[in-house]
């Protein structure tokens, strides 16, 4: 029987060739299972302070609790009265790179190696950086397939001060009407692929008070190891 990854990867092929073959797309490599369960790690010092008590303003650390969507057509990314917070950080990691730029693409890079594709169609969205004072675009971007077709898994990612906040979540079908149906089994491949590709995995480690749909307001801790 196909996996249902397949069946996602498949469906994403069709959309594609149904629009002209505009994109070609590679054949993936076969993806660690889904249901796979990734042993719980020891947190790493570096979060040890954002265990004690809830998370519940974005000036406390690194960490976008929410990714937001404008109000305006060309907001005022330092106005916070002008974008509304759509979905909750779920997914926080930590690589080892001296740069944001480079934690963004080891961690591209594991998603890659499952065959998860960059720069998915998708909408805009942004985090607030608190060392800028503003909102700031996605910066890093994948998904099972670029449009959706059947339904995919999908991650938003930022990068402030070397630490990685990850907004993952399953999309329904692109048609009759794309919605997000699931931000908890998003987390699962999420931790899945990490876990195989060498990295700790700490679920449930930090509360980010950003409780929503099937979302407890619990990020998973993902570190990269040494």
């Amino acid at each position: 029987m196909r996996s249902r990854r397949s069946l996602l990867r498949t469906g994403g092929l069709a959309a594609v060739g149904t629009l002209g073959g505009l994109v070609a797309l590679p054949s993936p490599p076969e993806a660690t299972p889904m249901d796979q369960t990734a042993e719980a790690a020891a947190l790493p010092d570096a979060v040890a302070g954002w265990t004690d008590d809830r998370i519940t303003r974005e000036t406390e650390t690194p960490i976008a609790r929410y990714q937001y969507r404008a109000t305006a057509a060309d907001p005022d990314r330092t106005d916070r009265e002008t974008f509304v917070a759509t979905s909750p950080i779920n997914v926080v990691l930590l690589p080892n790179a001296e740069t944001d730029a480079a934690g963004l693409e080891s961690v591209l890079q594991v998603l890659e190696a499952e065959g998860w594709l960059r720069d998915p169609d998708e909408y805009t969205r942004y985090a607030w950086d608190r060392t800028e004072g503003r909102f700031v675009r996605q910066q890093a971007t994948a998904a099972e397939s670029y449009f959706g077709a059947s339904g995919r898994f999908h991650v938003r990612c930022w990068s402030f001060e070397g630490t990685v906040s990850m907004q993952v979540h399953e999309d329904s079908a692109a048609r009759p009407k794309h919605d997000v149906i699931s931000y908890d089994r998003g987390r699962e491949p999420i931790a899945a692929a990490f876990d195989a590709a060498g990295w700790d995995v700490s679920p449930s480690a930090i509360d980010l008070d950003n409780d929503q749909s099937d979302h407890d307001g619990l990020a998973t801790v993902i570190t990269e190891a040494p």
